[in-house]
């Protein structure tokens, strides 16, 4: 689709993108991937915090200078039905300290009402099994004591957390799919609805989850606010 790029010679220049982060770990780095093959300078456009994206592929990387991701992102792409991609596992395995679960309390203002109200009683459960249990994501995520507070991380220490974890878990989130990608089992829970022709839970288990998979604990529930019980049991599934 050479809309979202243009080729001088053996310079290939890809479109800025100011997206949600889920869309550009799993769809939209993986599409430039693909086409940066056989150039020699590629240049990519995105915001400043996510140039480890793009690292194995991109020799000139550039800010756009934006802050806040927006919905624009070009959901016009067949990402799910056809469009090429190449998918790489980031992070390092055994590069940083190794947490058995890390967990993505999401904090989204615009979308508070679902924002999972129980993890307190989920990590109570967890560090009471003495499992190294850390928090990652934003400032703006929660951190739920006395689990290690991470967040703020720099993405290529985000990607080796994920990558060095047993299991990532919160609600369907941009850190998620990037856990995904790091090669992390995930518990994650969403609603039942139709986007773009298929439910979250297919995104997760096959869409967005490429060969080799990772294997994928999902709940489905509408409301977004699973049984705390389910979490734990779901959790105890993946770290069998």
């Amino acid at each position: 689709m050479p809309e979202h790029y243009t080729i001088d010679g053996d310079r290939i220049a890809f479109a800025p993108f100011a997206g949600e982060f889920g869309w550009e770990v799993a769809s939209w780095a993986p599409y430039c991937r693909y086409q940066a093959r056989g150039f020699r300078q590629v240049t990519v456009t995105s915001f400043a915090d996510t140039a480890a994206l793009y690292a194995d592929f991109c020799t000139d990387f550039q800010s756009h200078g934006q802050s806040g991701r927006g919905l624009d992102y070009p959901k016009s792409f067949p990402f799910y039905f056809g469009t090429p991609a190449e998918y790489v596992r980031y992070g390092r395995p055994g590069c940083g300290p190794r947490f058995d679960v890390l967990i993505h309390a999401r904090g989204i203002a615009r979308k508070a009402t679902i924002n999972y109200r129980h993890w307190p009683a989920v990590v109570e459960r967890l560090l009471a099994r003495r499992l190294l249990v850390a928090c990652i994501g934003t400032a703006d995520d929660g951190s739920i004591a006395p689990a290690v507070d991470l967040r703020g991380a720099p993405l290529p220490m985000l990607m080796d957390l994920c990558a060095n974890a047993r299991v990532t878990v919160g609600a369907s989130s941009g850190v998620m799919h990037l856990a995904a990608a790091c090669g992390c089992d995930l518990v994650v829970w969403g609603d039942r609805k139709t986007r773009y022709r298929e439910t979250l839970e297919t995104r997760y288990t096959t869409t967005w989850n490429p060969p080799p998979r990772v294997a994928v604990g999902y709940l489905a529930t509408d409301d977004w606010q699973p049984d705390p019980a389910a979490v734990l049991a779901k959790i105890e599934e993946q770290l069998q």
